[in-house]
């Protein structure tokens, strides 16, 4: 299996250095890129269209839920996970409302971040364990 390719939006510098450090710990993922804001995330996705978005919901400007729907026709081959610090329904079913196929916290341990971008590359959803006792 080729590496899959990874685009990381939050808006806390701290937070996609530690995410980036994260994800090329396995070798099955590769970052190419990260962003800060949601214009900023369609503009990287039209111009590297990753396999995955990992995307911050509440953003300065547009907000994750806005720069999803636009992910979805600049580069439909994108798949967009989104992520929150808060594990509430309402954002969960936002994101995947405009198009997300999966929803995670920031909390989600690393293995669990992990099987989420692997489930959605593979053409699943996945919503993050918090999430779902929350949803059922």
């Amino acid at each position: 299996m080729s590496q899959i390719t990874i685009l990381f939006v939050d808006d806390h510098p701290l937070i996609r250095k530690a995410w980036e450090f994260l994800l090329r710990q396995d070798s099955r993922f590769k970052v190419i890129g990260e962003c800060e804001s949601g214009e900023l995330a369609v503009e990287l996705s039209r111009q590297l269209c990753p396999d995955i978005v990992i995307m911050d919901i509440q953003l300065r400007g547009m907000s994750g839920i806005e720069a999803t729907q636009l992910i979805d026709k600049v580069c439909p081959k994108s798949r967009v996970i989104g992520l929150s610090y808060h594990a509430l329904p309402e954002y969960a079913e936002k994101m995947m409302q405009q198009g997300a196929k999966g929803y995670l916290t920031k909390i989600s341990p690393p293995e669990e971040i992990f099987k989420a971008i692997v489930a959605v590359y593979n053409g699943g959803t996945y919503i993050c364990q918090e999430m779902a006792d929350k949803l059922t």
